[in-house]
């Protein structure tokens, strides 16, 4: 099985494919996780049957249902794609009660943020029924259309003393490291963007987003110690 990812015109297989066709072959549940914008909620669209059912959680119509009556969302007999899970993780336990009724392989493929198994409010982690892919950043070769991240699986399997040859043979341009540094992996800028002044912007925005909700969690955890401080000492 091999997915295809179309991105405003873009038709590029990723490196992650046969690792989630394979997961969706033995577990009821594959769950796509990475960091924003690496491209989870395009790849988890792309799988299964046209019949499948997909939801995301960040259309709040979705969202509310989600949270009131999480079981009506996932029924059904054909399979259901969940996007964003973390917007409403207490979803994984009818996800859990549904596969435990019917343990079918496929059933439910679902993306959710990098660090969802440490969220405190996700109780449930789908142990032994779903299978965990992280969906990382585009490698060169990924962005130039084959899904796959270089020759290492060949070099090993080659004696070294063929290295050179297999190396030879590989049909590959030379690129400028600080080039391809700037461009960067996300789909984006890699794929859409063409100047550094326009990947720059980008850049720029995405990572002052994560830095206030880092600077966000680090005021909560520090609110919490000091709540918990003046408690020890009452």
């Amino acid at each position: 099985m091999v997915v295809i990812h179309v991105m405003n015109g873009f038709t590029k297989p990723r490196l992650i494919d046969s690792l989630v066709a394979a997961s969706m072959r033995v577990m009821p549940a594959v769950v796509i996780t990475g960091a924003r914008q690496t491209g989870k909620s395009t790849l988890a669209r792309t799988l299964g049957p046209a019949s499948r059912r997909c939801h995301t959680l960040y259309d709040l119509d979705v969202l509310d249902l989600a949270k009131r009556d999480p079981r009506a969302l996932i029924e059904g007999i054909h399979g259901v794609t969940l996007d964003e899970i973390q917007r409403a993780p207490e979803i994984l336990l009818s996800v859990k009660g549904d596969i435990d009724r019917n343990r079918r392989a496929g059933r439910f493929v679902m993306t959710g943020s990098a660090n969802l198994l440490m969220m405190q409010s996700v109780s449930e982690s789908l142990a032994g029924r779903a299978a965990y892919c992280t969906l990382w950043p585009m490698t060169r070769r990924e962005q130039r259309g084959p899904g796959r991240a270089g020759l290492w699986s060949e070099l090993l399997a080659t004696d070294p003393e063929r290295w050179p040859e297999l190396l030879s043979d590989e049909d590959s341009t030379a690129e400028d490291w600080q080039s391809l540094a700037r461009r960067g992996g996300f789909p984006t800028p890699a794929l859409h963007l063409r100047t550094l002044s326009d990947r720059a912007i980008w850049f720029e925005a995405y990572t002052r987003t994560y830095v206030e909700r880092a600077l966000r969690d680090i005021a909560a955890v520090a609110s919490w110690i000091g709540i918990e401080s003046d408690r020890a000492w009452t």
